[in-house]
């Protein structure tokens, strides 16, 4: 029953290319933390690009934990760490790590969620709030470039309309259809027009210096 679309997947994917360009060429070092199976790795092979993660997922260049990280102090021009965040214990800790391994003036490229189900159970901990951003930001050194809307409002009531589909019993047939018929016009709207002046975001897409 899932939307043929997914418009938190699709400015996932933007705002990792937009990360991308913020380098030229392999002189540029980035650092994908809880990169996973690395599904920007493309959008980043024109830098120098590592990533990292608990588990080796078969590329995974460290095999570490996000509040323990191996590299040196000033290593990486960029920290690209998308939907990692909510399975963070300590995520003041994990953000002071970031900024650690980062260049002075260099920049981590953050994304959480504000309004999502619990998921990979039992290491979902947290969801972040601008203020959240704002307060950890502040606490861990970093400067605060922009935090942001990912999806704009079409996008989070298209989630909500997909999860009330789902948890609807399998004899409100039509009620669970027209549902998930407004979720995909909702998720094509999102796509086109990104409303960020009411309603709420699913996730912030977060950039922070290091000073």
């Amino acid at each position: 029953m899932a939307p043929p679309i997914n418009p938190s997947r699709h400015h996932l994917q933007e705002f990792a290319r937009e990360a991308a360009s913020q380098g030229a060429d392999k002189s540029f070092k980035v650092l994908d933390v809880g990169a996973a199976q690395g599904p920007y790795r493309e959008l980043f092979s024109h830098v120098t690009y590592e990533t990292t993660d608990l588990k080796d997922f078969g590329n995974v260049d460290h095999v570490c934990d996000i509040t323990n990280l191996p590299m040196e102090d000033d290593t990486y021009d960029l920290v690209f760490c998308s939907q990692v965040l909510e399975h963070v214990r300590e995520p003041l800790k994990a953000l002071r790590e970031i900024r650690r391994v980062l260049k002075p003036g260099g920049e981590a490229w953050l994304s959480a969620p504000l309004f999502y189900q619990e998921h990979q159970m039992p290491l979902d901990f947290f969801r972040y709030t601008r203020s959240a951003w704002r307060h950890l930001a502040r606490r861990s050194g970093f400067e605060i470039r922009d935090i942001a809307w990912l999806e704009g409002a079409y996008g989070t009531t298209s989630y909500q309309l997909h999860m009330a589909a789902r948890v609807l019993p399998r004899r409100m047939r039509l009620q669970r259809f027209l549902l998930m018929r407004l979720s995909r016009q909702m998720a094509r709207l999102d796509l086109h027009e990104r409303v960020t002046d009411r309603g709420m975001c699913k996730n912030y897409r977060v950039r922070l210096a290091k000073p």
